[in-house]
């Protein structure tokens, strides 16, 4: 498997600001309001210059201290995400303001971001879709700071990839036992299946340098796995890799691990 075929998948992650946790006001009351022009405009031209696959547009809707609680700054962001967009001749992201809130100068807001991307070649298709949930801090038109809250993108790779059913909390205790389970839902057959499993801390380390992964010949049709949690909160990347002989799928999760 090449190097960064589990990488999570910081092109997705990190098009997104954040905060902290806020006292919002009730959605329907902003459900007759429109999203302040200042932060749609923030919104729309970051979903844009994303995919266009602009690096310099990119950047300038973040301000030069930006970095998250997970380690990630803005150098590693402009080093990383043409890095992720190099497989992908088309991909587009297009993101909704749930709600917002203004505070002082700034406008916390809570977003979700789609992402869909097409590559590969004619007989290797490669394909991305994924889901984010986030918070954004927005103070004159640059994100300042980002907090991931729900995580989860799916690679396809080969002409027939498996079909995978797959499910893990998205937030568990310290010390908490969790199961992982990814099963791929046509027969296997006398087929040959390979998987991996990877349980990442996300930090600055795993935003540039994944750990490795080792895959393994599967008895069964899927990866059945039982982790528990670190005793310390924080968050955590699950990737799974399946692969057979006409294709592959790659998902990674987001897994907080912290008290409700």
């Amino acid at each position: 498997m090449r190097r960064g075929l589990l990488v999570p998948l910081i092109g997705l992650t990190v098009l997104l600001g954040a905060g902290h946790s806020q006292s919002w006001a009730a959605p329907t009351a902003q459900a007759t309001t429109a999203v302040p022009e200042s932060v749609q405009a923030v919104v729309t031209g970051l979903d844009s210059a994303a995919s266009q696959k602009n690096i310099d547009a990119v950047m300038a809707f973040y301000d030069p201290s930006f970095s998250t609680p997970d380690g990630l700054t803005a150098q590693i962001l402009r080093q990383q995400l043409p890095l992720f967009w190099q497989p992908y001749a088309e991909i587009r992201y297009s993101t909704r303001v749930d709600r917002w809130q203004q505070q002082g100068e700034d406008w916390v807001v809570e977003v979700t971001t789609t992402i869909d991307g097409k590559g590969g070649s004619g007989d290797r298709p490669q394909t991305i879709r994924g889901t984010l949930q986030a918070t954004q801090t927005i103070r004159n038109g640059k994100i300042l700071r980002q907090d991931i809250t729900s995580e989860k993108t799916t690679i396809s790779i080969g002409s027939t990839p498996p079909t995978v059913q797959f499910s893990l909390p998205q937030q568990v205790r310290p010390g908490e036992d969790f199961t992982l389970d990814a099963i791929v839902q046509e027969p296997i057959g006398n087929a040959i299946l390979l998987g991996a499993a990877s349980d990442q801390p996300i930090n600055a380390q795993t935003y540039t340098n994944p750990g490795p992964v080792k895959l393994e010949l599967l008895a069964a049709g899927g990866i059945f796995k039982v982790g528990r949690a670190p005793q310390q909160p924080g968050n955590r990347w699950i990737s799974v890799a399946l692969i057979r002989d006409t294709g592959m799928v790659l998902i990674t999760q987001r897994l907080r691990v912290g008290n409700p």
